[in-house]
C-alpha cells in the first residue's frame, strides 16, 4: 500500500510541475490550452491548477469569450506568490535580487567595490546581501541561487582559477553559502545563469539543441537539449576559453599558454590596442568609439578577435551540430558591424549541413541584474517550489 501511495504522490507532483513549467514560459493560458500543451486530460489539469492556486503559486485572471462554449479563465503565475533569491558574484560587485517564479525582479540589492576586495570583504558582502533579501522575502522565499565566476569542482564546489579575483581561489562555496543563507543554495556559473535567463526570455530556446557561447572578460560555452543543460563529469561541458589556439603563445591565467582567452577576450583586445596605440589607460568604451570611427589600428585588432573567436566557435559547432547558436557577452558591445563580421567568419568555416539547419541569435541582456535573475531561475528548477501534498 505504501508503495502505491508513493507512486501516486510522484505522479501528482509531476503533473503539478508540468503545469507550472508551461505557465512559467507564457503570459497566461486557460486550462484547456495547458492540457493541449502538455498532452494531458482536462480533469488532471484542473486538479493540478487547483493545488497550485491553493498554494498561492497560480492566480486566476480575466475571462476570454469563446465563439462556442463557456468563457475561458486565464491562469498566471502569482506576482505576489513565492519568491526566489538570485545572486551574481563578480569581482567588481555583488548583485542580489528577489524575483517571482518567472524570474521577474521584485527587489534589488547591489554592493560595488572600489578596487579588488579582499577575500573577507568579498564574502562578508555576499552574506550581507543574502541577509537583507531574506528578511525582505520573509516566509515567501522558496529557493536561492548563486552565479559565480571561475571554475568550481567537487562536492564542496571549491573555487579554482578565479582570475578576476585570485584571493578567492580555494574557497569552498557550498559550506560558505549554506552558512550564510542558513539553507540550501543552488550554485551555478555565469554561463548557466545566462542560459537560464535567455531561456525564460525566449521560450524557443527550450526546444531542440542549443549552443551558448559567451565572450567578454572570459570565454565559455555550454549546450542544452530541450531546455536541459548538458553536463559532463564536473560541469557543463568543456572550457572553450582555455582551448589552446596558439601553442607557446601568451601566458594565460590558467597557467598554460596560448589559450583562446589570451587572444579573443576583452582584456586581450585591450592589451593589444594599448600597446599599438601607446595609450596605457585605454578602456573598452574608448575602443568601441575608435572601432565605430574606423580607426585602422583598432579595426585590425578587432579583426584578430573575429578570426580566432569565429574559428573556435565554428570548430565547436562542426563537432557538435546544434539547431540554435546563442552568442552573448560583453564583446558584443562592439556593435552590429562586429556581430556581422563574426557571423560571417563562423559561417565561412561551418559545414554546409551544420549551417543549413542552424539559427543564430546575438543576445546582449539589457538588464543589469540579468545574471542574478538567471541564478534565481536556475534555482527554481532545483528548489522544492511546490509543496508535496
Amino acid at each position: 500500500m505504501k508503495e502505491k501511495i508513493l507512486k501516486l504522490n510522484d505522479i501528482k507532483s509531476t503533473n503539478l510541475q508540468a503545469v507550472l513549467d508551461v505557465l512559467l514560459q507564457t503570459d497566461g493560458l486557460s486550462r484547456i490550452e495547458i492540457a493541449r500543451r502538455i498532452g494531458c486530460d482536462n480533469t488532471t489539469v484542473t486538479r493540478a491548477v487547483g493545488a497550485l492556486i491553493e498554494q498561492g503559486i497560480v492566480v486566476q485572471g480575466e475571462k476570454t469569450e469563446q465563439a462556442l462554449g463557456r468563457p475561458r479563465v486565464i491562469l498566471r503565475i502569482n506576482p505576489d506568490g513565492p519568491l526566489l533569491l538570485g545572486l551574481s558574484l563578480e569581482a567588481e560587485r555583488i548583485t542580489g535580487v528577489l524575483t517571482d517564479l518567472r524570474g521577474i525582479p521584485q527587489e534589488h540589492c547591489q554592493i560595488d567595490f572600489k578596487g579588488l576586495p579582499s577575500k573577507t570583504d568579498f564574502l562578508d558582502a555576499v552574506a550581507d546581501v543574502i541577509h537583507l533579501l531574506k528578511e525582505k522575502a520573509n516566509d515567501r522565499l522558496r529557493g536561492i541561487g548563486a552565479a559565480v565566476f571561475g571554475i568550481y569542482s567537487g562536492d564542496d564546489f571549491k573555487l579554482e582559477n578565479a582570475a578576476a579575483l585570485p584571493a578567492l581561489n580555494g574557497t569552498e562555496l557550498r559550506p560558505f553559502f549554506e552558512k550564510a543563507a542558513d539553507s540550501h543554495v543552488t550554485i551555478c556559473d555565469h554561463l548557466v545563469a545566462k542560459m537560464s535567463f535567455f531561456s525564460r526570455q525566449l521560450p524557443q530556446l527550450n526546444s531542440g539543441t542549443v549552443m551558448l557561447v559567451s565572450a567578454g572578460n572570459g570565454i565559455g560555452s555550454l549546450m542544452a537539449e530541450d531546455g536541459r543543460l548538458v553536463f559532463s563529469r564536473n560541469n557543463h561541458g568543456g572550457e572553450l576559453g582555455h582551448t589552446i589556439c596558439q601553442p607557446d603563445g601568451m601566458p594565460c591565467s590558467c597557467g598554460r599558454r596560448g589559450c583562446l582567452e589570451t587572444v579573443a577576450s576583452i582584456p586581450a583586445l585591450l592589451r593589444r590596442c594599448r600597446d599599438k596605440l601607446a595609450m596605457p589607460q585605454l578602456d573598452f568604451e574608448k575602443v568601441r568609439q575608435l572601432y565605430g570611427e574606423g580607426d585602422q589600428t583598432v579595426l585590425l585588432e578587432v579583426e584578430t578577435v573575429v578570426d580566432f573567436l569565429g574559428i573556435a566557435i565554428a570548430n565547436l559547432l562542426n563537432n557538435n551540430p546544434v539547431q540554435q547558436l546563442v552568442v552573448t557577452g560583453g564583446i558584443l558591445r562592439l556593435g552590429q558591424d562586429f556581430q556581422a563580421s563574426l557571423e560571417a567568419k563562423i559561417n565561412s568555416i561551418l559545414f554546409a549541413s551544420v549551417k543549413s539547419d542552424m539559427t543564430t541569435h546575438f543576445l546582449l541582456p539589457e538588464q543589469e541584474d540579468s545574471l542574478a535573475c538567471g541564478a534565481a531561475i536556475f534555482a527554481e528548477r532545483n528548489a522544492n517550489v511546490i509543496h508535496n501534498a
